[in-house]
C-alpha cells in the first residue's frame, strides 16, 4: 500500500483493545485526564496505527536508586495488544458456518487489510487460513453476480457504447444495494474490476463482429 492511500489509512484507524504493561507518564489523555501518567493495567481501545507502535517498543526499566538501566530487568513493551472483535471466536464461527451471506462490512469495513497486518505481526497461521478461505469463496459469488448485473442492468449497441436497458429491473437493482452493502472495502473492488472486465469484454467483442 502507498503512503497516501486512503483504505489502508482507515485500516490503521481500526480500534483495537489494549492492556498497558507500565505506567506512562504524560498520556492520561487517552483517558480524559491530561496532565496524569497512564497506569498499568489500563485497558482502552487504540487505533492500530498508535498501539501497535506502542506494542513493538521495549522500554528499559531504571533502577530505583539512580537514572541507569538496571541490566537485570528484562525490557518491557508499552502495551499489548488483544484480539481485536472483527478476529473473535464469535466471529471465526460464523465465517466458518456460512461465508457467503456474511455481512462482512458491519463486521469491519477493511476486514481483510486488518487481517493482513494482524497476522504479520503475530504469524497467526489459523486465521490466515480462514480469511483466505473466506476471500475464495466469497470472490466466487461476487465475481458472479459482476458479471449478472454486467449483462443485466446494461447493454451494449453495435458501435460498442454502454446505454440502459429500457425495461426497468427494480428487483435486481435491490439486490444489487443489499448485496453490495454487505462486502468490505477489497471485495468490492473485486467486484468492480470484475464488472468493468465484463463490460469491456463485450464491448470488444461487439466492435469486432
Amino acid at each position: 500500500m502507498g503512503y497516501y492511500d486512503i483504505d489502508d489509512m482507515l485500516t490503521e484507524g481500526s480500534e483495537i483493545p489494549c492492556k498497558f504493561l507500565q505506567d506512562i507518564p504524560g498520556l492520561g489523555y487517552l483517558e480524559n485526564n491530561p496532565g496524569k501518567p497512564i497506569k498499568a493495567n489500563a485497558k482502552l481501545m487504540l487505533p492500530y496505527w498508535l498501539a501497535h507502535i506502542l506494542a513493538a517498543i521495549d522500554n528499559i526499566p531504571l533502577s530505583e536508586d539512580s537514572m541507569t538501566v538496571d541490566d537485570e530487568e528484562e525490557p518491557v513493551p508499552f502495551l499489548e495488544m488483544s484480539t481485536p472483535e472483527s478476529f473473535s471466536q464469535r466471529v471465526i464461527n460464523a465465517i466458518k458456518t456460512d461465508p457467503k451471506s456474511l455481512d462482512l462490512h458491519s463486521i469491519n469495513p477493511h476486514f481483510y487489510e486488518l487481517a493482513i497486518k494482524w497476522c504479520a505481526i503475530y504469524s497467526v497461521k489459523d486465521l490466515a487460513k480462514v480469511v483466505s478461505e473466506l476471500l475464495l469463496q466469497r470472490s466466487q459469488d461476487i465475481n458472479n453476480f459482476a458479471y449478472s448485473m454486467s449483462t443485466q442492468t446494461k447493454n451494449i449497441d453495435s458501435i460498442g457504447t454502454m446505454s440502459n436497458i429500457t425495461e426497468s429491473k427494480p428487483n435486481n437493482l435491490l439486490a444489487s444495494s443489499s448485496f453490495l452493502m454487505t462486502l468490505d472495502e477489497l471485495e468490492k473492488y473485486v467486484y468492480r474490476t470484475s464488472h468493468e472486465s465484463y463490460k469491456n469484454s463485450k464491448r470488444w467483442m461487439y466492435q469486432n463482429k
